[in-house]
């Protein structure tokens, strides 16, 4: 599935002078809609290059941690390492599972339902019995490891620093933009993925700690910043249906978030093949260009997944996948206009989607049963704001 961040693609130099020429939600829309790579450079991104044509000098670097694992990025690749907290073996060797079973489900989906989306590619889960990989792994890892169980999977790069400087620019508490460039400068907002909160409206609370790692993007500030919410909601929405009835999951707490990819080249053709020798093949040799990012929609986490049937505990299973996971989906009642749209938009895509899929009447039973749960939630004041 990574690979539809990997076609060709058109260069755009990305700069503070560009991102001043656009709003920062129509960028992301040039971006996603031309599928296009950006240019950027950093000393980072520099030294990353340098180890990627000297593997030796490879490290890893702690990106974040979640409930199952702490995740840990290989400097000079595109490869993250998931490594299992304490006794959570089993719940690291679920997520690997149902990552599988996704990937496969998406490979065997026509591209038209799942152009807008990216999910990492799968690699290897590791446990114990890995004794050369533990060898030549664990001094390099910057946390101690008391589980030897991991995954492997490509990495979802950060978004790139006049994003983020946007970010601070329009949303940063007023202490945190007088020392901007310091900020910018942290490791933990260098990792910025931003969360699509399409189902959340409320305004950031300046009390809480503003950090870019996993920025959660919500429908207001989606709005403030020209974004395109509709295409957002219709990425999503033919992504759950594919979840729900091609890969026969609850997408169960999975994220769907805006990030990055690096450029990957293909292997030659045999055209080009035929004009080399086994001397110089190494000059059409593509390879991996961390100076050049394309952005895009990835779908993540699959920790918390289960297959369903199709019956009255399945149901429960899709409307608790829905209602407990954080709020990436439009709410199905409100009395803002655009929540209203929005949720219309995510409606009639999710199962206009599942109709090409199947022709059970689960899919519309699931709407149905989901609008019922929003407007006894909307009466009793609980819904997910």
């Amino acid at each position: 599935m990574a690979t539809s961040l990997q076609a060709a693609r058109k260069y755009i130099g990305l700069d503070l002078t560009f991102l001043q020429q656009y709003r920062l939600g129509k960028l992301l829309l040039r971006l996603l809609s031309r599928k296009s790579y950006i240019s950027i450079t950093s000393s980072t991104i520099e030294k990353n290059q340098s180890i990627h044509a000297n593997t030796e000098l490879s490290s890893f670097e702690r990106l974040g941690e979640g409930q199952t694992g702490t995740v840990f990025g290989l400097t000079g690749t595109d490869q993250v390492l998931k490594v299992a907290k304490s006794n959570r073996q089993q719940q690291l060797w679920n997520d690997q599972l149902m990552h599988k079973v996704v990937e496969e489900a998406f490979e065997s989906t026509g591209s038209l339902l799942r152009y807008d989306i990216t999910i990492p590619r799968y690699g290897q889960f590791i446990n114990p019995q890995h004794n050369v990989f533990w060898q030549e792994n664990m001094q390099p890892l910057p946390t101690k490891i008391t589980e030897k169980y991991a995954f492997i999977s490509s990495r979802i790069f950060g978004l790139s620093l006049p994003i983020r400087a946007s970010i601070v620019d329009n949303f940063a508490p007023k202490d945190v933009k007088a020392d901007k460039d310091e900020f910018l400068a942290l490791p933990e907002n260098q990792h910025c993925l931003f969360r699509i909160y399409l189902g959340r409206r409320q305004q950031r609370n300046p009390a809480r700690q503003f950090r870019l790692r996993n920025f959660d993007l919500t429908i207001g500030e989606m709005e403030f910043l020209g974004c395109d919410t509709r295409r957002y909601a219709t990425t999503i929405a033919r992504a759950l249906a594919i979840l729900h009835w091609v890969a026969r999951v609850d997408a169960n707490d999975v994220e769907f978030v805006i990030g990055s990819a690096p450029m990957m080249g293909t292997p030659p053709t045999a055209d080009e093949l035929r004009l080399l020798n086994f001397d110089n093949v190494g000059s059409v040799t593509k390879d991996l260009d961390l100076h050049r990012r394309s952005v895009g929609i990835w779908l993540l986490d699959f920790d918390q997944c289960q297959d369903f049937k199709e019956d009255l505990a399945g149901m429960e299973l899709l409307k608790k996948g829905f209602w407990q996971n954080d709020p990436y989906y439009p709410r199905p009642v409100s009395t803002n206009e655009n929540d209203v749209v929005l949720w219309t938009v995510f409606k009639e895509e999710y199962l206009a989607a599942s109709s090409l899929i199947t022709d059970s009447g689960m899919p519309e039973a699931f709407i149905t049963a989901i609008e019922v749960e929003g407007k006894r939630r909307k009466l009793g004041g609980s819904m997910f704001q």
